[in-house]
Formats: structure tokens, C-alpha cells, sequence
């Protein structure tokens, strides 16, 4: 049975594999510390604030605070953190907050939990469905559709003519 299927493209292939696995490396690594985040879960402490940091890109600009955190038992100081969160208005130099290390260098959160495990959990989907579509372009077995035989041309008859 002939296939109407066609060779998947070459091209195409190589952009979604290479799509696929870029945000896999982005995101798989951040999978643990996303979780943490979206649940507070590190030790808990004291965020004091230092200094504001800004970044422009394309019009927008974006501040964060940028400080030390003390763990609540005394056994943990980070400095040169920035709470994921805060902007221009949350603090001003030496204002403090509570604060969770979940483990992310460089950042800590907020102890009720943040929303950024979605964004990564998308990605990270996104990028197993690439993945799967890739691998599903090149390893499934081809689609057959049934073989049409060429119909014999009906007998013209008048309509009040009886059936042979």
C-alpha cells in the first residue's frame, strides 16, 4: 500500500530538537529550586536591605533590592542577595523583611511562596513536547491510506427506463 506520508523535513527536525533540548538545559536545573520557591521551603531568616539595582533594556527598567540575608538560628549570612520581588518602592536602605533561602545563588523570596514555578513547569512542558514531536516525526511508523480503485463509469439510463 503506498504511503502518502512525506519524508519529515530535515530542517524542521533540527529547529525542534534544538528548541527542545535548549529549554530543557533552561529549565530542568531550575525545576528543584522553582518547586522550593513556590513553597517557601529553605531556611527562613531576615532579609536587610542595601541598595537598589536597576537594569534598562528596551525602554523598561528593572529594579530589585539587593542585600543581606540572616537565617533566623544565626547559622546562615549571605550577603550580596537580591529578594526576588521587590522594586523600586518596596524599601529603603536598612529597612529589613522576612526572607526564605531556598537555595537559588544570588536570590531569596519571599516566606509566603512565589508564582515562578509556572513560567519553568510551561518551559520545561514545552520543551518534552518538542522533544516528543521530534522523536514522533522520525520513529513512528508511516500512515497508509487504503488504495482507491478507479470506479467504471456508470451506464447512462433514462430516469423512466426500467433496471436490466
Amino acid at each position: 500500500m503506498p504511503t502518502n506520508r512525506r519524508k519529515p523535513s530535515g530542517f524542521v527536525s533540527l529547529l525542534l530538537l534544538l528548541a527542545g533540548v535548549l529549554l530543557f538545559w533552561l529549565t530542568v536545573p531550575n525545576l528543584g529550586n522553582a518547586a522550593r520557591a513556590a513553597t517557601a521551603d529553605g531556611p527562613r531568616g531576615t532579609f536587610t536591605a542595601a541598595r537598589l539595582v536597576c537594569a534598562g533594556h528596551s525602554g523598561h527598567t528593572t529594579c530589585e533590592w539587593s542585600g543581606t540575608f540572616q537565617s533566623l538560628d544565626g547559622t546562615q549570612k549571605t550577603p550580596n542577595v537580591k529578594l526576588y520581588g521587590s522594586d523600586q518602592n518596596t524599601f529603603k536602605a536598612g529597612q529589613t523583611a522576612p526572607a526564605v533561602d531556598v537555595g537559588n545563588p544570588g536570590r531569596v523570596y519571599d516566606p509566603d511562596g512565589t508564582h515562578t514555578w509556572i513560567v519553568t513547569l510551561l518551559l520545561a512542558l514545552l520543551a518534552y513536547v518538542l522533544l516528543i514531536t521530534t522523536a514522533h516525526r522520525h520513529l513512528a511508523p508511516p500512515t497508509t491510506t487504503p488504495q482507491h480503485t478507479p470506479t467504471e463509469p456508470s451506464q447512462s439510463r433514462p430516469a423512466d427506463a426500467p433496471p436490466p
